[in-house]
């Protein structure tokens, strides 16, 4: 990004100092148990006896890192950002949010609670990332989205992870003035919908129903703000995979199993109160589990992800519609027909 050269740039001498003097960020520890699956039982006993801040990040952070091309100077960029003085409104506008959201990040969480290092590294992480874009700087939502990030990887890693979302997966356009990546995907939503969904679409349109009316803070957050931490990963995993069409497809794939409930709704706001998940305990996200099912208490996340991937969904248009979203109009430029997508 144009205005992160002066980090890229050749290094003063203060970015040299010793370890000492730099800002201390090893003392995060990730909270996930990827190291020990697939793992056999000497090694799982072996990683019992390691510090959790020394394994730095996961097998899948790893793999979801390869995706986003980080520096090779990573570490010494990210502390760089933390020493660099900022003063503008804009970052002290992004502290005093940061500042407010940090408990409201998964509060059901202990390692984000208080003044635990979870919490500690995802203020440094969003306060680097303040600097880093300090034209957009912290919105809410992103807290989510690195704190989910956290539970995987170290905290260097977790900060260019999320910057590889934000830039190579297109997150930044759903956080801007006027917000047209919202608009983009909540259209796409709609289409998706009416393709697969027609009964569903022409009840929500019959009440005037739209999707960022439901969707939006599922796309600020990743789902961020209604999955628990610990299931975060299923979403993180194929995201980093397919990108905003699993995005679409969970979307669907949720407005499928609640459809009959939705069109069995005569009210505007009965319908939207049946979207409007959201949780603060493992046992209230369950329970939503098994509404999702019918009350069978079966489904896992397993098969939700099964059901998404094998929807009749066309991953080409899609590209194609992302690359003729018009962000000034929020329109489609569609006269040209999709061949060689």
């Amino acid at each position: 990004m144009e205005n992160l050269n002066i980090f890229k740039s050749n290094t003063p001498n203060h970015r040299h100092a010793s370890k000492s003097m730099r800002i201390y960020t090893n003392n995060h520890e990730i909270q996930c148990s990827c190291y020990s699956e697939s793992r056999s039982f000497i090694t799982r006993k072996y990683l019992q006896f390691i510090p959790r801040h020394s394994l730095l990040s996961c097998p899948r952070a790893a793999m979801w890192l390869s995706k986003c091309g980080p520096p090779r100077n990573a570490d010494e960029i990210y502390q760089d950002l933390l020493e660099s003085n900022f003063e503008t409104p804009q970052y002290l506008a992004s502290v005093k949010q940061i500042e407010l959201d940090l408990n409201r990040t998964f509060p059901d969480e202990n390692y984000f609670s208080n003044k635990s290092k979870g919490k500690e590294a995802l203020r440094r992480v969003l306060l680097a990332f303040s600097k880093y874009d300090h034209v957009l700087g912290y919105v809410q939502g992103m807290n989510f989205i690195v704190a989910a990030l956290l539970w995987h990887s170290s905290e260097v890693d977790a900060f260019w992870l999320f910057i590889g979302l934000m830039e190579e997966y297109e997150l930044r356009d759903i956080y801007l003035p006027a917000l047209p990546g919202l608009s983009k995907h909540c259209q796409i939503i709609q289409l998706i919908c009416l393709d697969l969904l027609p009964r569903l679409h022409t009840h929500f349109a019959e009440h005037r129903i739209i999707s960022e009316m439901y969707a939006a803070e599922w796309c600020f957050t990743l789902f961020g703000s209604v999955v628990p931490v610990r299931e975060m990963v299923n979403i993180l995993e194929q995201f980093f995979m397919k990108g905003w069409s699993f995005f679409y497809r969970i979307v669907i794939v949720l407005l499928g199993c609640l459809e009959e409930q939705l069109l069995a709704a005569d009210d505007p706001i009965e319908i939207l109160g049946q979207l409007k998940i959201c949780h603060q305990s493992q046992k209230e996200w369950k329970s939503f589990m098994a509404v999702l099912d019918g009350g069978k208490r079966k489904l896992e996340w397993s098969e939700l992800i099964e059901r998404a991937m094998n929807l009749d969904l066309d991953d080409d248009y899609i590209k194609f519609l992302h690359r003729n979203f018009n962000a000034e109009t929020r329109q489609f430029s569609l006269r040209k027909k999709h061949n060689n997508v």
